[in-house]
């Protein structure tokens, strides 16, 4: 076998086991039911709860019994009985063909949407030996097409996606395996599905005996780089982190038989040591299948387009790339959350405290890594870390205020939980929002399940979450640190006075007014500012700006008519959003035909003199953990090539050219009084640190400079006319 093909991952319904009998419908014409009666009853809502293990499959068939019974009296008894005998039978040419699989060695795993009947029905056919393992949803809680249940099935048999194919009579499935970087193949039979097999280099021959022992790769991992907390002091000992499947003890166990002269020990959930004959100790930190060891190991070139810090004050913009990865994520999580949920549900009904509060933490773990994933556009620094520190106050506040309340009473148990379902509100809002995805699972169960506890069922729809970054501490001082120049002022004032006199007028992330003072006073027809963030509304409506219609808003999801607007003008705000395509996109949709959508920029004409002061205060702040990654005004350029790749071409204008004083106490002013978004994501200590390096990097810099700046216009039209 000459193959990069380690393992197979096959379906198990209509590919090893078929059903000719068409049960379901035989047992209602058998019985003089009408054709689609049974189908009907035992494939509506309760088959997803079966599916998904929240009921087992003797639950699942009592139930469809009980309704056909009620509905059609003994004969509808009659009918669920037949159809429940029904096992289906086995394919003998694909049992066949798992086995001479795993006589050469490849890793045999099922990947089904069933019930928790599947280990009793291979046995019943004489398959119990076909696989090495058995991903059944009733028993990992998730189903396909859901990327989760693909990753689920791959840890199990600790083989990277592109080390497996696939098979599967669904082609909905198929589409899900190769978006997931499986080989898949559409079943059809054994037999074309060998020649599939051939075509990737494997050749099954027939079988001589038992599958052989499995060979365990010699570990290897990532190890973190230079100045890293845990990289290498030391030849005797190291860190590395490993991509792979199995649990510590599991891996632990190949490992010793593999080299008999390592010493293995696992170190808890997400780690274990080897020590070498040479008395060389490695702590190896094991992550998922899917994570990046670089990334986990601190390379930030491994998160991120571009290595390096970009002088700006927000995080990295969502690429469709990111976006689709982190959809399935998101998805995964959010399974995770509604099972370990359902699980606290039966664990307090059942009288156990202890286990519930287990669950009610592993609730705000899911949690906390779902708004990690959200707000960070980045991966966890760590296996099995969540960087909570980097999280919006509202979110953390949900969490601290679930930490405060003791789970292992019911009151407590409850109090923790209330704080908990908000914040899953919030997070399924933003999923939907920024991911544009929905959770598949089933929430309204989960609803009536928490009712018992919550005295009422509670309410799990998804609402709008809490603005991530703008905080009234931010809003407070916002201005003050942003001076705006008078050629810049006047520039604004001028270009208003042509453009938007006599336009409706919509400007995006109107912040506290700043921009919306110059452009707002010439003439518009009518001026909506649209700003997310309450605390910077409130500024706005209290500036009480003539003509000025304040709406809090999202970008992504304006809630303002389609072509309803002559002009969007923003000024740096698209590069703040959490998609900031998608909030180009939305712009498009309120312009009306020949309208314009232009966005405001001012950069300094090279280097600014004082960047090193933000750069001093970032490195300390964040000395005890990964940077946040800063991108902003690079964002421009991504959405000029989107527009364009849609057909709208557009013209960059300079408006202006100047030159304004800049101190490097007025640097240090704005970080001391928390000027950007990014520092009301620290703690006071690290604040103090950052402070320090400040002042420290401000003393070798002059103490005053004159920065050149240039204010452009990117003017984009709906139409494919001049600008």
């Amino acid at each position: 076998m000459t193959s990069s093909v380690r393992g197979l991952l096959v379906d198990l319904d209509g590919v090893v086991r078929l059903w000719p009998r068409r049960s379901a419908i035989k047992a209602a014409r058998d019985c003089g039911l009408p054709e689609q009666a049974v189908r009907k009853i035992a494939y509506d809502g309760g088959f997803d709860l079966a599916h998904h293990g929240v009921w087992s499959h003797e639950q699942w068939v009592e139930q469809v019994t009980s309704r056909l019974t009620e509905e059609f009296g003994e004969a509808g008894k009659r009918a669920a009985e037949l159809w429940a005998a029904d096992r289906g039978d086995a394919d003998p040419a694909m049992a066949d063909l798992l086995r001479r699989a795993r006589a050469v060695g490849l890793v045999t795993c099922a990947l089904t949407n069933n019930t928790t009947a599947v280990t009793a029905d291979l046995q019943l056919h004489g398959l119990a030996d076909l696989f090495d393992h058995v991903a059944n949803s009733a028993e990992i809680g998730m189903t396909k097409p859901s990327p989760a249940a693909y990753e689920a099935a791959l840890a199990l048999m600790d083989l990277p996606a592109g080390q497996v194919a696939f098979t599967d009579d669904s082609q909905t499935n198929v589409t899900a395996a190769v978006y997931m970087g499986l080989h898949a193949h559409h079943f059809t039979g054994a037999e074309e599905f060998e020649r599939f097999l051939a075509g990737l280099g494997i050749t099954l021959h027939p079988a001589a005996g038992g599958p052989p022992a499995r060979a365990v790769a010699v570990l290897a991992g990532a190890a973190p780089p230079s100045g890293h907390a845990e990289a290498d002091v030391a030849t005797a000992a190291a860190t590395r982190y490993l991509t792979t499947g199995l649990p510590p003890a599991t891996l632990a166990a190949r490992v010793a038989v593999h080299d008999p002269t390592v010493t293995v020990v696992p170190l808890g959930p997400d780690a274990l040591a080897t020590v070498n004959a040479v008395g060389a100790l490695t702590t190896w930190r094991l992550l998922p299948h899917g994570a990046d060891p670089r990334a986990a190991a601190g390379h930030v070139d491994a998160w991120a387009e571009t290595a390096g810090d970009v002088d700006a004050e927000h995080l990295p913009p969502w690429t469709p790339a990111a976006r689709t990865a982190a959809a399935g994520r998101a998805d995964d999580l959010l399974h995770h959350t509604g099972w370990a949920l359902r699980q606290l549900t039966a664990a307090d009904s059942g009288g156990d405290p202890l286990a519930a509060a287990t669950h009610l933490d592993a609730v705000r773990q899911h949690l906390t890594a779902l708004a990690t994933l959200l707000v960070r556009h980045q991966p966890a620094p760590w296996p099995g870390a969540t960087a909570s520190r980097y999280l919006p106050p509202a979110i953390r506040e949900a969490l601290t205020d679930s930490l405060r309340a003791d789970p292992t009473t019911r009151t407590g148990l409850a109090a923790g939980l209330r704080p908990l379902l908000g914040l899953l509100r919030h997070l399924r809002q933003m999923t939907q929002l920024v991911l544009d995805t929905t959770s598949s699972w089933p929430w309204p169960h989960t609803t009536a399940a928490l009712a018992p506890l919550l005295d009422g069922p509670p309410d799990l729809s998804a609402q709008a979450p809490e603005d991530p970054l703008y905080t009234p501490a931010l809003a407070a001082v916002y201005e003050r640190h942003r001076p705006l120049a008078q050629p810049m002022a006047d520039a604004l004032a001028s270009w208003a006075a042509k453009e938007l006199s006599g336009r409706d007028v919509v400007e995006l992330g109107a912040g506290t007014g700043r921009i919306t003072r110059q452009l707002a006073g010439h003439g518009p027809s009518s001026y909506r500012a649209v700003e997310p963030s309450a605390a910077m509304a409130a500024h706005l409506r209290d500036a009480n700006l003539p003509g000025v219609e304040v709406v809090e808003a999202d970008a992504l999801l304006l809630p303002l008519p389609a072509l309803g607007a002559d002009v969007v003008v923003e000024h740096e705000a698209l590069q703040f959003a959490a998609d900031p395509l998608l909030a180009a996109d939305e712009a498009l949709r309120i312009l009306r035909p020949g309208a314009r959508l232009v966005r405001l920029l001012l950069h300094p004409a090279g280097p600014h003199p004082l960047a090193g002061i933000d750069a001093a205060y970032r490195r300390a702040a964040f000395a005890d953990g990964p940077r946040p990654l800063f991108f902003g005004k690079g964002t421009d350029r991504r959405i000029t090539d989107h527009l364009a790749d849609r057909g709208r071409p557009t013209q960059d204008r300079t408006l202006a050219e100047f030159t304004q004083d800049r101190t490097a106490e007025q640097a240090l002013g704005a970080l001391a009084d928390r000027a950007w978004p990014y520092q009301h994501q620290l703690t006071d200590p690290a604040h103090r640190d950052g402070m320090g390096a400040a002042r420290q990097e401000a003393a070798r810099l002059p103490a005053s400079v004159s920065v050149p700046y240039v204010l452009r216009a990117l003017i984009t039209p709906v139409d494919q006319e001049g600008c």
